[in-house]
């Protein structure tokens, strides 16, 4: 099932455009946008450090998931991935990244909305998430797309049921 892209204004006025990542379009760009990710905004060791082995990590992404990405002007700003959990039973594991200045203008709610509504649509029955419990701004964002804690430790699991 296709993703159909979404076009809107981000609470800066920036116009933002999300859609399904092209790995032959897309892949240089997001790779170098995780080189120059800010090493404060990592969590739980994602996305890697360095070329390689962010490149592995991508590749892994590409191969076993799903990803879209927020653009603004032609530039990768935003990357979201959701990737089976190996059960085979309809769930999904999401991880989200925002480069720093894109961050907290909606974005982020932006890009978890539109992938839950795309995974309703190809029938996934659960999206999961584990994010550091001190990820405020991260946890602000699955609380208010729908995602209730199931796991509360060093890491927060979250998870969203969803009905078809």
């Amino acid at each position: 099932m296709a993703f159909e892209p979404i076009f809107f204004v981000d609470k800066s006025g920036r116009q933002i455009i999300i859609r399904a990542y092209e790995l032959e379009k897309d892949r240089d760009e997001l790779i170098e946008m995780y080189i120059n990710y800010d090493p404060e905004d990592r969590c739980l060791g994602l996305p890697p450090v360095g070329r390689v082995a962010i490149e592995k990590w991508i590749s892994y992404l590409e191969e076993r998931g799903f990803s879209i990405v927020a653009e603004h002007e032609g530039k990768i700003v935003g990357h979201l991935a959701i990737v089976g959990d190996g059960s085979n039973k309809g769930i999904v594991d999401l991880a989200i990244y925002l480069s720093k200045k894109y961050q907290n203008c909606g974005i982020g709610t932006e890009m978890v909305r539109a992938i839950i509504e795309y995974c309703k649509k190809v029938c996934y029955k659960k999206i999961t998430l584990v994010t550091d419990r001190l990820n405020w701004r991260a946890i602000r964002v699955y609380k208010k797309c729908g995602f209730k804690t199931v796991l509360a430790s060093y890491e927060l699991y979250m998870e969203l049921p969803l009905k078809s």
